[in-house]
C-alpha cells in the first residue's frame, strides 16, 4: 500500500460510505460524515487543508492526515508539530494505535483497510505489481470494454 493511493482513495471518495450520512464511523465509534475532503496539500503539512466533517453532527472543519499506520503519525513526530494542531480527521489504512495531539486530545481517525472496493484495490495491485510497462497501464485491458464505449 502506498499513501499516494490512499490520498486518492480519499480525495475522490472512493471507499465505501463516502457518499453515506449515516455509514462512516471512526474508531471511537462516533459517526462521520465527509462534507469536503478539503485541498489536497502537495508540500509540508497536513496532506489535505480546509476540510470539513461532521463527527456524531458536530461540524468540524479543519485539516486531514492520511498514514498507511496510525502509528505513522507519531514516528513523524507530528504530535510535537504545530502544523498538525488543527487536524481534525486522521484517515488510516491500518489501526495499530490511538494517535494523540500536543495537549494529549484523540484525533478522530478512520479506517479505510475495509471501506475499500476489491475490484478498485485489485486494480491498484495488478498496477503496482505489473512488471510490463505500457503506453498506457491498462491498455491489456481494452479488450474488456463494450464496443458502445471504444466506438
Amino acid at each position: 500500500m502506498k499513501e499516494a493511493f490512499l490520498h486518492h482513495l480519499w480525495n475522490c471518495r472512493k471507499f465505501d460510505g463516502a457518499a453515506s450520512t449515516s455509514k462512516l464511523q471512526t474508531v471511537c465509534g462516533k459517526k462521520l460524515q465527509i462534507i469536503k475532503t478539503g485541498m489536497h496539500n502537495q508540500l509540508a503539512g497536513p496532506d489535505f487543508f480546509n476540510a470539513q466533517v461532521g463527527i456524531d453532527d458536530q461540524l468540524w472543519a479543519g485539516n486531514v492526515e492520511i498514514h498507511i499506520k496510525s502509528s505513522d503519525w507519531y514516528l513523524h513526530n507530528h504530535q510535537q508539530d504545530p502544523a498538525y494542531e488543527n487536524v481534525i480527521l486522521h484517515v488510516v489504512w491500518e489501526y495499530d494505535c490511538t494517535v494523540f495531539d500536543k495537549v494529549d486530545a484523540q484525533i478522530p481517525t478512520l479506517i479505510l483497510t475495509d471501506k475499500v472496493n476489491d475490484e478498485l484495490l485489485n486494480n491498484y495491485q495488478h498496477l503496482l505489481e505489473s512488471k510490463i510497462y505500457n503506453f498506457i497501464n491498462c491498455e491489456s485491458r481494452f479488450k474488456e470494454v463494450p464496443g458502445f464505449l471504444s466506438a
